[in-house]
């Protein structure tokens, strides 16, 4: 994970800043590529997310060398079986993993028996247990509420800081379409597009 520009870049807060505004408020050729009039809060948590996740193993948990992380059903199972404040950590790890993992590196879960859709659910679930648990605290219910209801969508905005951030080039076009198939990502659908592929819905139908 260690490898590339970004991870010699000294200030990784700003970095990541600059990198996360530009995506939530880029625009297509045509149309708004992404108009999510994101809290504040979200932008700041995404963010804190990104510069923990390449600069320290604090989203994978105990371990420090790579993707040896607890899987996900595991992890799952520990926190409905832990005290409260012990499972809100674990899910908030869970859905952080998942985020980041389907956004930032979507290329590891190709060597997984389950693929990205199946980490979409799991950090929808772990970030909507979370938004009820903090019901009584606005900022942070907001932030889980808005995470568990557009994961999808922030899981786009990871993957365009991806890009940016590793120089890479997504030229997978199968992968993309099985990402749009999947999880009905609306960046995969527009880059597809951009390449002359028109995604369609299962009736035949342009996605929305």
């Amino acid at each position: 994970m260690a490898d590339g520009p970004l991870f010699n870049t000294p200030h990784l807060s700003e970095y990541f800043r600059d990198l996360v505004h530009q995506a939530l408020h880029k625009k297509g050729k045509n149309q708004p590529f992404r108009r999510l009039h994101a809290p504040e809060a979200i932008e700041f948590y995404l963010v804190n997310l990104l510069k923990e996740a390449v600069s320290t193993s604090a989203v994978y948990g105990e371990t420090t060398d790579g993707f040896r992380e607890e899987p996900l059903a595991f992890l799952y199972l520990k926190a409905s079986q832990s005290g409260s404040e012990s499972r809100v950590k674990l899910l908030k790890r869970l859905g952080d993993f998942s985020l980041f993992i389907s956004g930032f590196y979507p290329e590891s879960l190709n060597r997984q028996a389950v693929g990205v859709g199946y980490y979409v659910q799991m950090g929808e679930n772990a970030y909507g247990y979370l938004s009820g648990h903090f019901s009584r605290h606005a900022a942070l219910s907001e932030i889980f509420t808005e995470l568990a209801r557009r994961f999808v969508a922030y899981v786009d905005v990871l993957s365009e800081v991806s890009e940016k951030a590793l120089s890479r080039k997504d030229t997978d076009l199968l992968r993309l379409y099985e990402l749009w198939v999947k999880t009905g990502s609306r960046r995969a659908a527009e880059i597809l597009a951009a390449e002359g592929i028109q995604p369609l819905t299962p009736s035949g139908k342009l996605p929305n």
